[in-house]
């Protein structure tokens, strides 16, 4: 009756241009939406990994094994070991790229869902990712406070 949508957001637009003190509108953009998009964010993201694990092959005592391995040998041994000339930072650059694995969950889980990997082999992917999610932060810390 009084225009569309498109008209709306036009109008919209045009209001918020109208301000020009330091980007106003976009800080209190951010302020206003940060709480309810960093959660939503957390919550898409653990919805769409959490609910394609299959629990029954991630529990198994064969993906727990090569998860290990798989965790311990390439994903932490050999970011931690790779700079052994950076002298005293080595450790902390190697620990630092250890906790670099949040993406690979959402990468392992893609996969998964276009039949590249099945299910045991994203149960071990998973265990591998785990073991570098969970020990980073904690060793990270050690080593940077030394």
């Amino acid at each position: 009756f009084l225009g569309t949508h498109l008209w709306g957001c036009f109008i919209a637009g045009m209001s918020f241009a109208c301000i020009d003190k330091h980007q106003w509108p976009h800080h209190v953009w951010v302020k206003q939406t940060k709480r309810a998009t960093t959660w939503m964010i957390r919550i898409f993201f653990s919805a769409t990994v959490a609910f394609s694990i299959p629990v029954s092959s991630l529990l198994s005592i064969d993906a727990f094994l090569k998860g290990s391995v798989m965790g311990i040998g390439p994903c932490i041994l050999t970011k931690v070991l790779c700079a052994p000339f950076m002298g005293d930072a080595k450790f902390v650059i190697g620990w630092a790229m250890v906790g670099r694995g949040e993406f690979a969950y959402l990468i392992a889980q893609v996969s998964q869902a276009a039949g590249l990997i099945d299910q045991a082999t994203f149960s071990i992917c998973l265990w591998a990712l785990l073991y570098a999610t969970i020990l980073a932060p904690f060793v990270f810390r050690t080593v940077l406070n030394r």
